[in-house]
């Protein structure tokens, strides 16, 4: 009788899939050949498409690294973790009321593992708080994501006989800030730039757009350090594309490592892959590099939900945010209890019935920050299938609209245009509902 409930429990935990969770850092969604992108080649990542549903229209919740990885280890908004801002890893910080992703999972029954940067408000060696039980490479060395698929093949190997939740966490593009200060990069070393006339062509978007809040571009030259980029000529926006791109390349070939591994020791039909970014790049667009703008490039990210050898490509525009819709959809697709008040989107839903319905409506926010130091600036953007509404805290010109399916690059703002005055009201009216409803403080900034 013992023997035969303790291989009915190896049948049942045998069945549970195993979840692979792959993050870059700083990686714009269009940053992938599978997205049509043809300065670059990211193999890997295109496996990861051929292999699942690419979602086209996927967001942060805010632009920026901690604020962005305390969402998505959370499960919830910025503002409800008070996360807004970067923050060093320190004791003391993350309320034990709010569950961490690594806890709920192995309170769920699974082994838990992290590799790769960290940059969360919690100390990574507080495992009872965290949850994931192996935990390693999470600080910056040389060659930091070099080191990220070994570790990940070790977990891997001692836990492919049961179900195990890990994260891979990788530090590239992101030397591209060092790239365009002129620094040595933290991890990897790139050849010069070519020539500004053999690297890719500047984004029909390049140019910074008419009737654009000030509020940006001054927050923008606050530090020189951040922004080097202030007064680039298109010139060397081509050469930061250029080295944008190999860098992508770079973390791609790593990633096509962490991949063979599931193979290698036998888990790959039974893992599910979550592939996306913290938070996009500027990537030229609107003369912009970094992030915490609410503009597409540095809001938008890679999201492939992908089963090797199982699935079929396919595209989805569904409105998805990683922060809030990550913890819902692998508790979905494991049978892990989910923890009480997250609202994200279980997309697994989806996955399994293509007729439901996410969300027709997504906020996000951004707090502009040089590094840990708050600038005051706040924003939010409401985003529907084809509009989006932009509005900032400050400034003479607080509010952006845009038509996405007329003006995807986000070059015409339709905020200043009397004819579209009843759509802005109708904007801003959800965004104070939506505020009221989720307990968002930034309802009092509101018009």
């Amino acid at each position: 009788m013992i023997l035969c409930i303790s291989l009915a429990v190896r049948a049942q935990e045998a069945a549970r899939p195993n979840i692979l969770i792959i993050m870059t850092d700083q990686q714009t969604a269009d940053a992938m050949s599978n997205a049509g992108n043809k300065d670059l080649h990211t193999p890997a990542m295109d496996r990861l498409a051929a292999n699942g549903v690419r979602f086209t229209r996927a967001y942060c919740a805010q632009p920026l690294c901690t604020p962005s990885r305390s969402s998505i280890f959370s499960g919830k908004m910025p503002f409800e973790t008070g996360f807004i801002g970067n923050a060093p890893e320190k004791d003391g910080q993350w309320p034990d009321s709010l569950l961490m992703m690594g806890k709920i999972f192995k309170n769920g029954g699974y082994k838990t593992g992290y590799v790769g940067k960290w940059h969360l408000p919690v100390p990574a060696g507080k495992i009872s708080q965290h949850g994931f039980e192996f935990i390693e490479n999470t600080r910056f060395q040389d060659f930091n994501d070099a080191a990220t698929p070994s570790f990940c093949a070790r977990f891997i190997k001692e836990n492919k006989d049961q179900p195990f939740l890990l994260v891979a966490s990788f530090l590239n593009p992101h030397d591209i800030n060092e790239w365009a200060r002129k620094e040595a990069l933290k991890m990897d070393v790139l050849a010069a730039a070519p020539p500004p006339a053999e690297c890719p062509q500047l984004p029909a978007n390049w140019a910074i757009p008419d009737n654009e809040p000030k509020i940006v571009r001054e927050q923008q030259s606050s530090n020189v350090r951040t922004y080097p980029t202030v007064n680039w000529t298109k010139d060397q926006w081509r050469q930061y594309r250029w080295a944008y791109n190999r860098l992508v390349e770079k973390v791609d070939k790593y990633i096509e490592m962490l991949l063979a591994s599931l193979k290698k020791y036998g888990v790959e039909k039974n893992t599910i892959i979550i592939f996306t970014a913290d938070h996009g790049d500027g990537y030229a667009a609107h003369s912009w590099s970094q992030k915490q703008i609410l503009y597409e490039e540095s809001a938008q990210v890679p999201f492939i939900i992908s089963k090797l050898g199982s699935w079929q490509p396919k595209t989805d525009a569904s409105l998805v945010c990683n922060g809030t819709d990550i913890i819902p959809t692998i508790c979905g697709l494991t049978g892990v209890p989910l923890p009480a008040g997250l609202k994200g989107a279980d997309i697994s839903r989806r996955l399994s019935n293509p007729s439901v319905s996410l969300r027709d409506t997504l906020v996000i926010e951004t707090d502009f920050a040089d590094n840990e130091v708050l600038l005051g600036i706040s924003g939010r953007a409401v985003i529907t299938k084809d509009f989006k509404y932009i509005v900032y805290n400050k400034g003479q010109i607080r509010e952006q609209l845009f038509n996405l399916g007329k003006d995807p690059g986000e070059m015409d703002n339709l905020a200043v245009k009397p004819q579209y005055k009843k759509q802005l009201q109708q904007m801003n009216r959800y965004l104070k509902t939506w505020c009221k409803m989720n307990g968002d403080v930034f309802e009092k900034e509101l018009l």
